[in-house]
């Protein structure tokens, strides 16, 4: 089963759903944190789907509002989104307007440290022999222990000769084109997208990179 993690967006919309659930779908064991944070950063009682609510570089080009139910429902299901006040959290769930940063203070500490611990010890059962694609920047990876995931599996961008230093918007269109096939780790070469294409794999017992290399006729 592929897992995959979902970047923060600071950047956010200050919109309201009235027909929002008032239920998060966030790892149980968290609600006892994120009620506090709720309480010390939230900045209004509106409610958005996060998909709605997120407005980074990574979200709009997923356009995860405008996929087929089944292709939501398959994302829902497999992925989890970062989040310095939910710790992890749905894609579909109910979010309050809170554009807050990893850097921000909670009782004196980071946010960041403050979800260090609570997110290593979770993601031991989360990833428990699952295959797990971090779709994050690497100075998160830190905050989880991959240790009991069959795979993880990683990602690199070049464009033409030229590494992509940004892939926030390949990551989307990855992401996007695995789960609309529904992708198994065997499956992961197929991917394209605009010209990029799979040009290598390199297997290293635990991780798998994937590198992708497009003839730069596109700009993204």
């Amino acid at each position: 089963m592929l897992v995959f993690l979902l970047p923060y967006s600071k950047k956010q919309r200050l919109i309201q759903y009235k027909d929002c659930g008032g239920e998060l779908s966030f790892p149980p064991e968290f609600e006892p944190f994120f009620r506090l944070l709720e309480r010390a950063f939230s900045k209004n009682n509106s409610l958005s789907p996060l998909y709605r609510r997120f407005a980074s570089s990574f979200w709009e080009s997923l356009e995860f509002w405008s996929m087929p139910k089944k292709v939501k429902d398959y994302l829902s299901e497999h992925s989890w989104v970062m989040s310095p006040l939910h710790g992890l959290v749905k894609p579909d769930a109910c979010v309050p307007y809170t554009p807050i940063s990893w850097k921000e203070k909670y009782e004196g500490k980071p946010l960041l440290d403050f979800w260090r611990v609570h997110l290593k010890n979770l993601s031991l059962k989360l990833f428990k022999d699952k295959v797990v694609l971090p779709l994050i920047p690497k100075a998160y990876l830190h905050l989880f222990n991959f240790s009991t995931a069959q795979k993880i599996v990683f990602f690199e961008y070049y464009r033409r000769d030229s590494k992509v230093r940004n892939p926030a918007k390949h990551y989307a269109y990855s992401l996007r084109y695995i789960a609309e096939r529904e992708l198994s780790l065997q499956e992961l070469q197929k991917i394209n997208f605009y010209d990029y294409r799979v040009e290598k794999l390199t297997d290293n017992h635990k991780s798998l990179i994937l590198t992708l290399r497009s003839e730069g006729k596109y700009e993204l």
